[in-house]
């Protein structure tokens, strides 16, 4: 890492060379349109991954006492907890933080759909520790009530249980029961997508099973700013006009020095950076990556990201993204289940999808075949879309 006397004279000289006559090809820097090719070590600075422990989560003080609370009250009323959060909000994170409250407790992961009962049988029996052969939930419980005592299970996506078709919430709904039948003995802490919590609600009253739910709330935007300038550390930062900029803000550039345009179009950069994430730290992450127009040695030059317009969807799009925002992911397969599409049709619809950047390949997924997912960068603009054109009442 650069000392800090050493990145200041960076810093002076980049600034002398923005300063230079308009005529100078160097100036070009502040009014560039199109990206370059950015160094893998910067890019993995913005790399998405959850926290692990209460030191390193940021924002999230409030939700923990939740759960502090929440896991006082279940010594009591042995009430379940539901984590209502959007994609890219950190529950993963909270949720592996919170275990300083219960240091026992054993997190499920579903990165996959469960999609069978047996399936769902075996994984409760292998996180419970539970030994024997279940072949009903119902057999399960009465071995937990007979043998398990203040068991916390966190179990991540719950959305994961049902697939919307015909019988397709049957799951969902027999791992509800179990639940409600074993909850003296195990607090159990569950998250759903707010998406999926929006329709579960909609067609099975799903809230009504948790007593205590938690609504993960916007990340502040100071804190936001601290994290980008924290992945920016040991560089330094040039930030470029916007493509979008207003005359005003560029009569003002015009009349200031150096160091005061600079400073106002870094203030201009995280307001466009904070109206787009809206509190989503993952969102407000890869806005700034996006953002990154170049880097030479220590130096990045930074330019607001403008997101595109989303042109061209038809129903069958906006039905497709739909069930994807119901289930997290989906697979070609599963996506033929839900809109009883044939294959042509999904794999053609995904393709489209694909193309205009709007969903993404799941990542390290466990299935054998491949999940697509919204992409964050979309998310918001998406939704709305859904709220327009199909009439859903989504927040």
């Amino acid at each position: 890492m650069l000392l800090p006397e050493k990145l200041k004279r960076i810093k002076e000289v980049v600034y002398k060379i923005l300063d230079i006559d308009i005529s100078s090809e160097s100036v070009v820097i502040e009014e560039a349109k199109e990206a370059n090719e950015l160094p893998n070590e910067y890019l993995e600075r913005f790399t998405l991954y959850p926290l692990q422990n209460k030191e390193t989560l940021k924002g999230r003080e409030n939700s923990l006492l939740s759960l502090e609370r929440a896991f006082e009250n279940w010594k009591i009323l042995k009430t379940p907890v539901l984590v209502v959060t959007q994609p890219g909000e950190g529950a993963t994170s909270l949720l592996h933080a919170s275990t300083y409250i219960y240091p026992s407790a054993k997190i499920l992961e579903t990165n996959e759909a469960i999609d069978s009962y047996q399936n769902l049988v075996s994984l409760l029996q292998k996180y419970l520790q539970v030994e024997g052969e279940f072949k009903t939930l119902n057999d399960l419980k009465k071995e937990v009530n007979a043998n398990c005592e203040n068991e916390v299970i966190i179990i991540e996506d719950i959305e994961r249980l049902f697939i919307r078709k015909i019988n397709g919430f049957n799951l969902l709904e027999d791992f509800l029961l179990f639940l409600h039948g074993t909850k003296k003995n195990i607090f159990w802490v569950l998250s759903i997508n707010k998406y999926s919590f929006y329709y579960l609600n909609r067609v099975k009253y799903f809230s009504s099973n948790f007593s205590y739910i938690i609504n993960l709330n916007p990340i502040d935007n100071d804190l936001l700013r601290e994290e980008i300038t924290s992945r920016n550390a040991g560089y330094t930062t040039i930030f470029l006009k916007p493509g979008d900029i207003s005359k005003k803000v560029e009569k003002k550039l015009k009349g200031i020095s150096k160091e005061e345009r600079q400073q106002l179009l870094e203030e201009l950069f995280y307001k466009k950076l904070y109206n787009f994430s809206k509190g989503n730290i993952s969102k407000a992450i890869l806005y700034a990556k996006r953002s990154a127009y170049k880097v030479k040695e220590k130096v990045v030059y930074i330019k607001p990201y403008t997101s595109q317009a989303i042109e061209d969807l038809n129903l069958s799009d906006l039905f497709t993204l739909e069930a994807i925002f119901q289930h997290r992911a989906l697979t070609i397969q599963e996506l033929n289940i839900v809109l009883r599409n044939t294959n042509r049709t999904s794999r053609l619809t995904i393709e489209k999808l694909l193309e205009k950047d709007l969903i993404q390949i799941v990542e390290n997924s466990k299935k054998t075949t491949t999940e697509y997912k919204i992409n964050l960068m979309f998310l918001e603009t998406l939704k709305d879309k859904l709220r327009s054109s199909l009439n859903r009442n989504i927040k």
